[in-house]
């Protein structure tokens, strides 16, 4: 008798122990449409597009999300890319890949000029673009134009990469929104 009763309380124990396990919610599939980028107008299209991924892929990690394989993705989108990236769009590619979020960006021009300036060789540096996501699971739509414009010193630019630098901050910010909660609006 005692025997069974110890090997009963071994049995729930270790049942107990795995519980968490059992209740594990699934990860959220994610939809990444492949950069859109005007090779014409944007010098460095090859490493925006690896900054693109990278930051899907450190972003979007397993435990909590699931990346669509491409294969899927591209399957169902038109040849030349998106044309839109309204809301309609993105519900539509949510339906036909059955992702829970999806994700799309497109870089339209990146250039730095010269500037004249009195003091030091200045390189004014411009980077336009569009980005948009729909989040099924919070019904967030969330869709930003990039217009960046600064001046920086010429110098400054053989030391830092300021292409990948606005890049990676404007998509991080916007990866952030798409998956923050929806506030709700007090009256107060």
């Amino acid at each position: 008798m005692r025997k069974a009763l110890f090997f009963l309380l071994a049995t729930l124990t270790a049942f107990c122990m795995n519980l968490s396990w059992i209740e594990r919610a699934e990860a959220a599939w994610v939809a990444v449409v492949p950069i859109q980028i005007d090779d014409t107008k944007v010098e460095r299209s090859g490493d925006l597009n690896s900054y693109y991924w990278d930051i899907m892929i450190d972003r979007f990690q397993y435990p909590e999300y699931e990346l669509l394989q491409d294969e899927k993705v591209d399957k169902v989108l038109p040849e030349n890319g998106l044309s839109s990236f309204d809301k309609e769009t993105l519900v539509k590619l949510l339906d036909k890949t059955e992702a829970d979020i999806v994700v799309a960006m497109r870089i339209d021009e990146t250039n730095e000029e010269p500037v004249p300036s009195f003091n030091e060789p200045m390189v004014q540096c411009y980077m336009k673009g569009e980005f948009a996501s729909y989040n099924r699971l919070t019904g967030k739509y969330y869709h930003k134009k990039l217009y960046y414009k600064d001046k920086m010193e010429e110098v400054l630019t053989l030391r830092t990469d300021w292409q990948q630098q606005v890049f990676a901050s404007e998509l991080n910010r916007y990866i952030n929104r798409t998956l923050e909660e929806k506030k709700i609006k007090s009256k107060f």
